[in-house]
């Protein structure tokens, strides 16, 4: 994600949301980290897979026997994050990790800070982050909300079978991971249109086997990571 390469304050803001203001960004070095609680942490998104979530609570349970492996873990994937009204950290990925960490107990994670907006206000900040792809403000059913109903914590996260789909599909290569922000929910909401939900609910394998089937057909060309044929 962009989130990697470019730290934002909101000195850099785009002219439409603050007109005095420059569009720049600042290079990689102007990051930094620290350690937040896990009940601090704001997501960014409403629903996460329950079926990915359960993968990374057990790649993390498997550590966390050990202070220094578990550690380890944590210090190879900090959770990038965005400083908001308040101070408080909007998490812009990992949001599957770590709703697994918190299900696991574990109290606080590394954090990535890669932008501060905390001067803004809240309506400004909301607006500023959607312009950065930062934002994904669907439900569980892959409806458009406010993004003032975003979860406040991640506890409050829905599950989205679909998104689970869209996981399950690109861990068996059925597309390509990339870095365009959100890519697994246009997965998402590619299967949701043609793969029923009663299907989805009732035999997932089979589902499955169809969406891999559908990932591969001319109507994924489109979608980020795609490896149907030209």
């Amino acid at each position: 994600m962009m989130s990697s390469r470019y730290f934002v304050s909101s000195r850099e803001l785009p002219p439409s949301l603050l007109p005095s203001r420059a569009a720049t960004v600042a290079p990689l070095s102007a990051e930094w980290s620290e350690r937040v609680p896990l009940a601090d942490l704001r997501p960014t998104q409403m629903a996460v897979g329950m079926r990915a979530v359960a993968a990374k609570r057990r790649k993390i349970e498997r550590r966390t026997g050990s202070v220094r492996k578990l550690r380890r873990y944590l210090e190879k994937r900090p959770v990038p994050a965005v400083l908001g009204p308040d101070e408080e950290f909007y998490i812009i990925d990992h949001h599957h990790l770590s709703l697994a960490l918190w299900q696991s107990d574990v109290d606080e994670v590394l954090v990535r800070i890669v932008g501060d907006l905390s001067d803004l206000p809240k309506a400004t900040f909301l607006s500023a982050m959607e312009s950065f792809g930062w934002l994904h403000p669907f439900n569980a059913k892959g409806r458009k909300i406010c993004p003032t109903r975003l979860p406040a914590t991640l506890d409050k996260l829905h599950a989205d079978l679909y998104r689970d789909l869209a996981w399950s599909v690109r861990k068996a290569d059925g597309f390509l991971k990339t870095d365009v922000p959100f890519s697994e929910f246009a997965w998402a909401n590619f299967f949701r249109s043609r793969i029923p939900s009663a299907l989805l609910s009732d035999d997932f394998d089979r589902a499955h086997d169809r969406a891999m089937r559908l990932a591969r057909s001319n109507d994924a060309r489109h979608l980020p990571g795609s490896l149907a044929a030209a």
